[in-house]
């Protein structure tokens, strides 16, 4: 049977509480991961901070606008029944080139000093971390995952950190065929 221990990762990204929120953002993207744990100084675990803190922030914030970022008029989307034209197969930008202003870091950027850099990850974070042990079977996971309504358990053992877990996990054990 399948335990947590086997599907967990152990290379686990960490923030501090006092991280700016521009600056997780900016890690969440590089590490292309949708939260992380918080530790203080000291390795203890204080709670976890997801991408959607992040947007919940930014949507608060009414200094950060995307109207630059619309789709040009010039692009068909659907074509024109009897037309030539053929639809744009990615309208709306979801595969921007490297180079593109509406990508990754140089996204941040554009924006001026905002929420963004004034907001700590003590302030958006989840105080409480829902944790689970690695001996955990992936049934109690998923059930754990569901029950709670999260995308990512912390794996702890005692008081110590020892991976983190994620339905994605559960997903790519099923998809391997893992679960026999």
């Amino acid at each position: 049977m399948l335990t947590v221990r086997d599907v967990m990762s152990v290379s686990v990204v960490t923030v501090l509480p006092d991280t700016t929120v521009r600056q997780l953002a900016r890690l969440l993207a590089d590490e292309e991961i949708s939260g992380a744990p918080v530790l203080d100084q000291s390795g203890t675990l204080l709670g976890v901070v997801s991408a959607t803190d992040v947007v919940r922030l930014a949507a608060e914030d009414a200094e950060v606008h995307l109207a630059s970022a619309s789709l040009p008029s010039d692009r068909a989307v659907f074509p024109d029944p009897g037309g030539d034209e053929e639809p744009d197969p990615d309208p709306y930008g979801f595969f921007l080139p490297e180079d593109s202003p509406f990508s990754g870091e140089r996204l941040l950027d554009q924006f001026a000093e905002s929420e963004l850099d004034a907001t700590l990850v003590s302030e958006i974070m989840t105080p409480v971390a829902f944790s689970i042990g690695p001996e955990a079977t992936l049934k109690e996971l998923a059930e754990f995952l569901m029950r709670g309504r999260i995308h990512r358990a912390v794996v702890v053992e005692g008081a110590r950190l020892r991976g983190i877990v994620s339905s994605v996990d559960v997903l790519r054990a099923v998809a391997d065929g893992r679960l026999t």
